[in-house]
């Protein structure tokens, strides 16, 4: 009869040691919030010695409370990989910001194609002064509000990690070309939901910033696993020694990606895709103690 794998065993043989994790529509179900099965997926991960980091599009003030909720430490990847913040000290590990011409062009493009442009500053998250269908829907779905300046013509494109413009989808899917060529070796151009367009600083994306994370930690490319499952997840998905993404993602996602997480609920994806490579794994070291 064989004997029952040791889970200390597993540990010392998973192949990876660290994870980076994105929130919306990965580790966030579609109510923004973390279910029973993907937190306990997290601590698995930990419990087997894989170090897991957050790398998410949002702010990292806004990032850190599902941080402090899965009992995480370290650093935060936040705006796209814009920003490397420690979690705990708040320390800034590194971050990039659009050249100052580019996010003063930006914000005064936004306003001509009349849809909301969202300013990501370092500390603040600013819109101009007013209100529109948009804005909610951006602040319903990030669960913060941004603060209001009387232009943003005031930051005068200062010290912008991001921006991202949010309108009615038509708008957006119509004008992306054109603001791409236009903004081409200026910034990158990506869309992470069909009413917004987001810039970022070129080539400063996911994979970058998690390749300074390994770094920091020692960890081979090899040994990283990524979880993801939108545009914005492409390069780390790529980049990554096992990119993993949704089954109900974007479907260059799934392209870029070498799993797929399993069929069944959007808000338990992640933890299906934590099992099967468990469960991977498992089957490879009872291969090699049978050699």
């Amino acid at each position: 009869m064989c004997a029952t794998r040791d889970p200390d065993q597993l540990a010392s043989t998973f192949p990876f040691r660290l994870a980076a994790i994105d929130l919306d529509g990965t580790l966030l179900g579609p109510d923004k919030t973390i279910s029973d099965e993907n937190a306990a997926a997290v601590r698995r991960l930990t419990q087997n010695g894989v170090k897991v980091t957050i790398a998410s599009g949002r702010r990292h003030q806004n990032s850190i409370r599902f941080q402090r909720q899965l009992q995480l430490t370290g650093p935060i990847i936040a705006c796209q990989g814009g920003l490397i913040r420690d979690g705990e000290s708040g320390n800034v590990i590194e971050a990039h910001f659009l050249p100052q011409s580019a996010a003063r062009e930006i914000a005064n493009e936004g306003e001509k194609h009349g849809v909301q442009t969202i300013y990501y500053h370092l500390d603040h998250l600013y819109v101009a002064e007013r209100n529109n269908q948009w804005l909610d829907l951006y602040e319903s779905r990030v669960g913060e509000r941004a603060e209001s300046l009387p232009s943003l013509d005031q930051l005068d494109g200062r010290r912008a990690l991001k921006i991202v413009w949010y309108g009615d989808p038509a708008v957006i899917n119509k004008i992306r070309p054109e603001v791409s060529a236009l903004y081409r070796g200026k910034a990158d151009v990506l869309s992470t939901e069909p009413e917004n367009l987001e810039f970022m600083p070129r080539g400063i994306n996911k994979a970058t910033a998690l390749a300074t994370v390994a770094e920091e930690f020692g960890i081979t490319r090899e040994q990283v696993l990524t979880f993801g499952d939108a545009e914005n997840d492409l390069q780390m998905l790529s980049w990554a020694g096992m990119g993993v993404a949704m089954r109900h993602g974007n479907s260059a996602a799934i392209a870029a990606a070498k799993l797929i997480s399993p069929p069944g609920p959007p808000e338990t994806a992640f933890a299906r895709a934590v099992d099967v490579l468990f469960q991977e794994a498992a089957s490879l070291n009872t291969v090699r103690s049978k050699s």
